[in-house]
């Protein structure tokens, strides 16, 4: 009788393999008949559990993964960016200042409002040059030394909390209004010009330049002695732009005096120095004692400080073409109770 046993020593056990299946096979029945008495093998292990046997083994000896990273939690919304107050809009070919207004949606009364030296006219647009456009129906106002925000409201007759519950002025408090910030007020409108004076002799007066005619000559020289109202001339040229409804001053033209001194009209305090790209340039504001502003703008330089006390007479800058400018002039304003009046009507 063959049988064939294999020992196998796997992991420190012993395991036994019987063949009398295999060889039963092959003999046929005698082989069956001889093997019969033996008891049947013991089977330690089978080939499956020591494939998995050695398997845990593996595992257990492997350094551990990290585990899969979580999917990365959703981005939050990006937070729209805030409105601007106002924008400095370069003026195109074909421009006009209704066409601008519509594309920005606001009235176009607004566009003149906040750009003194543009007319209603959109042929007098200089194309390049910046607008001043505010993002809603407004003015934009350039905060001056001493100002308050309820004074400014109560002067344009607007709300306070309008102003400051504006997202665009990021005021979180009225009283965050300090000098030099520019702000919005929504719905604000100048207010109407004042009366101008009144000629006191009984002479026949003056009837003054005609609008709109040619440039007059103004007399070229020392300012001389200030006019009865306290005035007098901060630069010498001819009148090349009169006052009216949409322009708020005089523009006195400077061609071939470009950086000559201006002087200030009057004694005062100067409660603005700044500049803009989108109309006045480099401009100056003077306070005076009666509460008057004079106002010069174009300027080539500044020469004075906000906050600074100038003389009559004292020169407060250069004379230039910065700002919505076609050439070397000087833009002067005069506001009295607030409003601008035509200056030609105070000066000597």
């Amino acid at each position: 009788m063959a049988l064939v046993a294999v020992v196998s020593a796997i992991g420190g056990g012993v395991q036994n393999i019987s063949h009398s299946a295999v060889l039963s096979a092959s003999q046929g029945p005698v082989a069956e008949s001889k093997a019969a008495y033996l008891k049947p093998p013991v089977l330690l292990s089978t080939v499956s559990s020591l494939v998995a046997r050695q398997q845990a083994e593996v595992e257990a000896t492997e350094v551990p993964t990290a585990p899969a990273p979580a999917a990365a939690a959703a981005a939050p919304e990006s937070t729209p960016e805030p409105q601007p107050a106002y924008f400095a809009y370069t003026i195109q070919p074909g421009d006009s200042v209704y066409s601008i207004a519509d594309n920005f949606g606001i009235d176009a009364q607004y566009i003149l409002w906040n750009n003194p030296d543009v007319r209603e006219d959109p042929d007098l647009l200089v194309i390049g040059a910046n607008l001043l456009v505010p993002s809603v129906n407004g003015l934009v106002y350039n905060v001056r030394l001493g100002d308050t925000l309820s004074d400014v409201a109560s002067y344009y007759q607007i709300d306070v909390q309008n102003v400051s519950a504006f997202a665009a002025n990021n005021l979180s408090s009225p009283d965050d209004v300090i000098e030099g910030m520019v702000l919005v007020l929504p719905g604000a409108v100048p207010p109407p010009p004042p009366v101008a004076p009144q000629p006191v002799d009984t002479a026949a007066p003056d009837p003054g330049p005609v609008y709109g005619g040619d440039p007059v000559a103004v007399p070229v020289g020392n300012p001389g002695p200030p006019s009865s109202t306290g005035y007098l001339w901060p630069f010498y040229g001819g009148i090349s732009t009169y006052f009216s409804g949409w322009h708020r001053g005089i523009d006195i033209d400077g061609f071939g005096s470009y950086g000559a001194p201006i002087a200030a009209a009057a004694d005062g305090q100067v409660v603005l120095a700044a500049w803009d790209d989108y109309g006045y340039g480099y401009h100056v504001i003077v306070q005076h004692a009666d509460g008057s502003e004079t106002l010069y703008g174009h300027l080539s330089e500044i020469w004075v400080e906000q906050g600074q006390y100038v003389g009559q007479g004292q020169a407060v800058g250069a004379l230039g073409s910065t700002g919505y400018s076609t050439g070397p002039h000087l833009h002067f304003e005069l506001h009295i109770g607030g409003v601008p009046v035509d200056p030609l009507q105070y000066l000597p």
